[in-house]
């Protein structure tokens, strides 16, 4: 999958036309300490607000940044504030508004969700769920037509609030057909047999179940089976089902592929579904075959879980994940080179720190920890055999630099590790020119090697204090005196 996404980063972008409802995603963040005396409720004491886009607006946010070129359709209510929420959102991604249509008969579809600890307590939804009246529907087709380019992809975002009716399915299939466009449907019942004609419809486990019943398939059929009658009752190239902590499932007339699910944490399931859906339409967009149009859809669900809110999952996130750790190890600084230069045109920033890391311990684990905290890329330097022996002694290094580099490598929050056999990186931060340079222990009025180098470049230097009493050589000291070594 590694080469795919690598493929597809430098291949030239592609069209996406989302269309459906537009929503807005606002975040409460509060802690609750007390009941209230006026009802058996606690109360949330609120701390902070954000606000996401939501619905069809988030899978064109997710398509935006995985390098598609996206065109949002949909309505939202007219001058209201969640409408200029929306908008300002849009334009703080760079996303288009000029498929946005403002109504004066609904108002904008608004989730609230109160959050304490994490953990979702209640949404609140303001929402018009009616059908579009005749101008609205107009409307919205007129900016359909006026939009979509031949050879798109034409996703459809279903959320069941009125605007993808029967009759407006009907136009964007019949328009999409006219230009050589694809279409995938993440959909919404009850009435699936307007999804009738396009070429990918993207159920949940749940949304599959109403299907079935809806075409009157048997319960007890199997996936393979109930799967490949659906797909000929809307005449489907294939059916995606996410399953959640099972992975996903595509059935088509040829094929039956599952991909289980990536093992994450998970604080939200809030947007998953416009995550797969956006990274779908990315790997048909690019001609990927199914199994890798899974796989990325199902790593990057993974990403959006594991934090809370909506989140765009960038294409790096899952190069990022795909990576060995051996892979993460340079033996020359050229290449190293060559992928920080490339990781920062795409907006990274670098973060340097260096040491012999002998015996890992919880000092380093902290200061790696932090240091990561100051950037997007963690690079760390190690010091050669011969370096550490010189700078320790003639005992050290306890273990060599093949494995000091595969341990510190397999630490989740290093990206690079690199070599250098000076006493000192100042030579290798002079070449790297790292954004930020991270410094472990006591340097408060001590010049660090490297840091007019960092700082003369536009730069930041941050110190990260030891974790008292941990060091390789006391490490070392305690077992000799122990009898160990």
């Amino acid at each position: 999958m590694k080469e795919s996404i690598a493929k597809i980063k430098n291949a030239p972008p592609k069209n996406v036309v989302v269309i459906g409802d537009i929503m807005l995603d606002e975040y409460l963040f509060g802690s609750a300490t007390r009941i209230s005396p006026e009802a058996p409720v606690p109360v949330v004491k609120e701390i902070e607000r954000s606000w996401c886009l939501g619905g069809a607006a988030n899978v064109a946010a997710n398509c935006r940044h995985i390098g598609l070129t996206t065109t949002l359709i949909g309505l939202v209510g007219d001058d209201d504030v969640s409408c200029r929420k929306i908008l300002s959102l849009m334009n703080e991604l760079h996303l288009s508004i000029d498929g946005i249509i403002k109504s004066g008969e609904r108002i904008t579809t608004r989730k609230q969700r109160i959050m304490v600890e994490k953990q979702q307590m209640l949404r609140v939804d303001a929402e018009a769920d009616c059908l579009l009246s005749a101008q609205e529907e107009r409307a919205l087709c007129d900016s359909y037509k006026l939009l979509l380019t031949p050879g798109s992809m034409v996703l459809v975002s279903d959320y069941g609030k009125g605007v993808l009716h029967r009759h407006t399915m009907a136009h964007i299939i019949k328009y999409a057909r006219a230009r050589g466009c694809r279409i995938l449907v993440d959909p919404k019942g009850p009435d699936f047999s307007k999804y009738y004609g396009v070429d990918i419809i993207k159920p949940n486990l749940k949304e599959y179940r109403q299907m079935v019943n809806f075409f009157g398939l048997p319960d007890d059929g199997s996936m393979l089976q109930n799967g490949r009658r659906i797909c000929k009752l809307l005449a489907l190239k294939a059916l995606v089902i996410t399953m959640g902590d099972k992975g996903i499932q595509l059935v088509s007339p040829q094929e039956f592929i599952h991909v289980p699910a990536v093992r994450r944490d998970v604080f939200d399931l809030t947007g998953a579904g416009d995550t797969v859906a956006a990274f779908l339409a990315l790997g048909l967009l690019h001609e990927c075959s199914y199994e890798i149009c899974l796989r990325l859809a199902n790593a990057a669900a993974s990403v959006a879980v594991s934090h809370v809110k909506t989140y765009a999952v960038s294409l790096d996130e899952l190069i990022d994940r795909q990576t060995e750790p051996s892979e993460k190890v340079f033996s020359d600084w050229a290449s190293l080179k060559i992928e920080l230069d490339w990781l920062r045109a795409d907006g990274r920033k670098v973060v340097f720190t260096n040491g012999c890391f002998d015996i890992l311990h919880s000092g380093h684990i902290h200061t790696l920890k932090q240091a990561k905290k100051y950037g997007d890329i963690l690079v760390v330097g190690l010091n050669s055999d011969a370096s550490v022996s010189h700078l320790k002694g003639p005992s050290r290094p306890i273990n060599p630099l093949e494995e000091r580099a595969a341990v510190v490598a397999a630490l989740g929050g290093v990206d690079f590790v690199v070599a250098f056999d000076q006493d000192t990186p100042r030579a290798l931060i002079d070449y790297l020119r790292p954004n930020v340079l991270v410094k472990g222990g006591d340097y408060v009025g001590k010049n660090i090697v490297g840091a007019d180098i960092v700082l003369a470049n536009g730069g930041s230097v941050e110190i990260v204090p030891y974790v008292q009493g941990r060091s390789t050589t006391r490490i070392v000291t305690l077992a000799q005196e122990r009898g160990v070594v």
